[in-house]
């Protein structure tokens, strides 16, 4: 996490910050990612970023964590739904959202895309330890109440589906954004559907043919 120093500054100084570093591990990877880039579009001598961050790696968390936070907001919103809702239609209507996100959100949505295809396993493990149990438990806790009404099998793992249903909530919001670009769901609202119920329909059914 940040030091003191850096939550100390002023608004229009930290979220200068913010965004040049979200600008910057959007379009490279950590290994690659320059924190002089970084010093540099946000107005601030090296030396600064020292007295603000211990290192990348520690921005680089920051920066993911509060994507990931933003995310949980808006799946937050609709957590009073879901008490009328089956799982599979609760997670479609996350996956939905998911959507909504990357659109509202193109910076975080292009971060967490970097995100995806990040090569180095110490930076992953530290973005996943420190924020991936926020979505995690969002999952988990909607695992859990489909359990208690008997709509899935107990004997299911709830942390390898919980995980699953993370992985094909990324999926969903990358298909989307490299099909639609910046459309919305509203314009697209038809094939979107179809193939969230697709997905869903994989998980939930299973892809055996049916036949004896």
């Amino acid at each position: 996490m940040p030091k003191d120093t850096f939550f100390n500054l002023p608004d229009v100084k930290s979220n200068l910050i913010i965004l040049a570093a979200v600008e910057e591990f959007s379009r490279a990877s950590f290994t690659a990612a320059s924190i002089n880039q970084i010093c540099r579009r946000a107005n601030i001598p090296k030396g600064s970023f020292y007295q603000y961050f211990r290192d990348k790696l520690d921005l680089y968390v920051y920066i993911m964590k509060l994507a990931i936070e933003e995310k949980i907001r808006l799946f937050s919103s609709v957590i009073d739904d879901f008490s009328t809702l089956t799982l599979p239609e609760q997670v479609r209507l996350l996956f939905l959202k998911g959507v909504e996100f990357a659109n509202r959100h193109p910076d975080y949505a292009a971060l967490g895309e970097q995100f995806s295809k990040e090569s180095d396993e110490s930076a992953k493990a530290a973005v996943i330890k420190e924020g991936g149990r926020l979505s995690e438990s969002l999952f988990l806790q909607m695992i859990d109440n489909a359990k208690s009404k008997g709509e899935i099998d107990n004997r299911v793992d709830s942390l390898a589906l919980s995980l699953l249903l993370k992985s094909l909530n990324s999926a969903v919001n990358e298909y989307m954004l490299e099909k639609f670009g910046g459309a919305g769901y509203e314009e697209n609202r038809e094939e979107i559907d179809g193939f969230v119920d697709s997905l869903l329909n994989i998980v939930f059914n299973g892809i055996r043919s049916g036949k004896d």
